[in-house]
């Protein structure tokens, strides 16, 4: 199994707008292709800056290539959607993860 963590750093501007974009689109985007399980959404406790904070969208996937592939398509479709409507005020990276059971 694999888990796609993609972590957002959002400004204070755009954070109500980001909290309803992963709940209304991302997540529910990236559930509509079969290949995840398990979203979770976080909002990470350290906080760098203070004019920002800091989420993690999780997927679980059953392969890496999947997961992979989605990510590569459809996900950066909509992260750069989203970059679009509000340009550098979020900024993202994702990490693929090997979950051990």
């Amino acid at each position: 199994m694999t888990l796609v963590n993609t972590t957002f750093h959002v400004h204070t501007s755009v954070n109500d707008l980001f909290i309803k974009w992963v709940q209304a689109i991302y997540i529910p985007k990236a559930m509509e292709c079969g290949q995840f399980s398990k979203p979770l959404f976080s909002r990470i406790m350290m906080q760098v800056d203070p004019e920002a904070t800091s989420y993690a969208v999780q997927l679980q996937a059953s392969s890496h290539t999947e997961a992979e592939a989605w990510h590569d398509s459809m996900g950066t479709q909509l992260k750069d959607a989203l970059a679009r409507e509000v340009g550098e005020r979020v900024l993202h990276f994702t990490t693929y993860m090997e979950i051990i059971e």
